[in-house]
């Protein structure tokens, strides 16, 4: 979805009956307008990767994902570690990137480590956007050691910032993303794993058993965690000295 207006325009294709038995969402949380109209049109919902109270729900802590990213660097001697992230508020209420910069935060503060505004820079998704921020967050006088990114997209362009300004990885600078996509590997990037796949096969399950009869059950205020599981490659390595 590229526009407000075009996921408005989604929400009103699918919330009458006769369109659809049920509505499983992913890494979108409903507008407040879009979610009386989804409950009074009483589909069944399912949200994937964007809890709301209103719906049955499959995530994972992505507060709990951003301290495994950042406690990993610490344990390998960096103190300044960079967040490169989604601007707050986006319009399209993603509240994941948010959550990931609060783990972020909360592994600085039990490490006694100062969380650096200078070093917390926000974005959109796009690498390329990640590649322009990370430039002028790795050209700062005092240059951050480490990076993590709230997602693997974001972390392929700070790595390609390293490259254009010479940095090497994992010995100048180490990088962790967020998601583990499949170019994640290829490229060797750390990263927090998400189970994507799991996610999605559980979300399409639950919303099959609401529509089976079980929605007093599974639906309002239901909600399933997902754990998260931290990836170690080659793109993170002991600070210098």
């Amino acid at each position: 979805i590229e526009s407000e207006d075009r996921r408005e325009h989604v929400f009103q294709l699918f919330d009458r009956g006769d369109r659809s038995d049920g509505l499983l969402i992913v890494s979108l949380i409903p507008p407040d307008d879009e979610v009386e109209r989804l409950r009074s049109a009483r589909l069944p919902v399912v949200l994937v990767d964007a809890p709301h109270p209103a719906f049955a729900a499959i995530v994972v802590d992505d507060v709990n994902g951003g301290e495994l990213a950042t406690t990993h660097l610490i344990e390998l001697g960096h103190r300044r570690i960079g967040f490169v992230g989604d601007k707050s508020p986006d319009p399209f209420r993603f509240a994941s990137s948010r959550d990931r910069t609060r783990g972020y935060e909360h592994a600085l503060s039990r490490a006694g480590i100062e969380v650096r505004p200078e070093y917390v820079r926000e974005g959109t998704q796009s690498h390329h956007v990640a590649r322009s921020i990370a430039i002028d967050l790795l050209r700062l006088p005092e240059p951050p050691t480490a990076v993590f990114a709230a997602s693997d997209t974001q972390a392929l362009g700070v790595l390609e910032a390293a490259r254009i300004l010479g940095i090497r990885v994992p010995e100048d600078l180490s990088v962790v993303g967020f998601d583990d996509i499949e170019i994640a590997a290829y490229v060797g990037l750390t990263t927090v794993r998400q189970p994507l796949f799991e996610s999605g096969r559980r979300g399409g399950e639950l919303l099959l058993q609401m529509l089976a009869g079980a929605g007093q059950q599974l639906g309002e205020g239901h909600t399933e965690h997902l754990s998260l599981e931290l990836v170690i490659r080659s793109t993170t390595g002991p600070a210098k000295r």
